[in-house]
């Protein structure tokens, strides 16, 4: 009842601008958040409402004064920032989502952890670890994103120094020789993340997840979608791009792919040389 008067209150009220989720995915309703300084920047007298239904994504945040999980009919007020993908996109979806607020830039998400929460995550699992999850959205992009349980096995295997922590889904197969984090809120998950040395995974929500804390990641990418489009610079983005990528389209649910012409081209071995030479330099775990 509290939260239906209070959207009243802000409905009613002429100084409001009303940000609105694009889908229901982790890693869209993160990007909602690049737009928000911009906006209080370009109208420091509004107020600032975001409809998501991650409202824990928000939590904290200076720039958002109140959050709700109620779907809200679209007025002149509401910012939705899209963005569109399909084989012919050339201009990344973090500059889309930019453009909708004015700003030709590109931009990060972020969200805004608790010193309590960022030290829940080292005791979960002291530094130095890895947090690794190895399994993909596949709701709406079939098998297109996965790259194979066994693969990061093996990577973890052969990073056999280092200690790993597991997030995602309780319901995901749990690698060997790892700490199970499954059971980790999204926050708890983002801590996570932030007192590792980086994680690795694949394309989607935990990729946009692990830059909004500010750490780096290590990304299969296969042929789905082109790095440039989505990859942070910061990243490692483990890419192969076959004749028939990329294949993902923004708009519509994807078939299965039968092939995986992209994901069988890259091996756990090229993986563990990519992540050595470029983030482990010299560095290994006193057992």
């Amino acid at each position: 009842m509290i939260s239906y008067v209070r959207l009243i209150y802000y409905l009613l009220r002429p100084n409001v601008i009303f940000v609105r989720r694009t889908s229901n995915g982790l890693g869209d309703n993160l990007l909602m958040t690049m737009v928000l300084p911009e906006l209080k920047k370009q109208h420091p007298g509004s107020k600032i409402v975001v409809e998501t239904p991650w409202p824990e994504l928000f939590a904290h945040n200076p720039y958002v004064d109140w959050v709700t999980t109620k779907h809200l009919k679209t007025t002149r007020r509401h910012i939705k920032a899209r963005y569109h993908v399909d084989e012919t996109t050339t201009v990344s979806i973090y500059e889309q989502t930019m453009a909708y607020v004015g700003a030709r830039r590109k931009a990060e998400p972020e969200i805004y952890l608790t010193q309590d929460e960022i030290a829940g995550a080292r005791a979960l699992c002291p530094s130095p670890n890895i947090v690794v999850c190895p399994t993909g959205e596949r709701d709406f992009f079939a098998n297109r994103k996965e790259w194979g349980v066994a693969n990061f096995q093996k990577v973890r295997d052969l990073l056999g120094d280092f200690a790993f922590v597991q997030v995602g889904l309780p319901a995901d197969p749990l690698l060997d020789g790892v700490i199970d984090g499954r059971h980790l809120t999204i926050r708890e998950t983002a801590a996570a993340i932030k007192n590792s040395l980086f994680f690795l995974g694949l394309e989607g929500g935990l990729m946009h997840l692990a830059r909004s804390v500010g750490s780096r990641a290590v990304i299969i990418y296969g042929g789905l979608v082109k790095p440039e489009i989505s990859a942070y610079e910061e990243n490692v983005s483990v890419c192969n791009p076959v004749p028939c990528s990329p294949c993902f389209h923004s708009d519509r649910r994807h078939e299965p792919c039968e092939s995986m012409a992209c994901m069988k081209g890259i091996s756990p071995e090229q993986v563990y040389d990519m992540i050595t030479n470029r983030l482990l330099p010299g560095q290994r775990l006193e057992v």
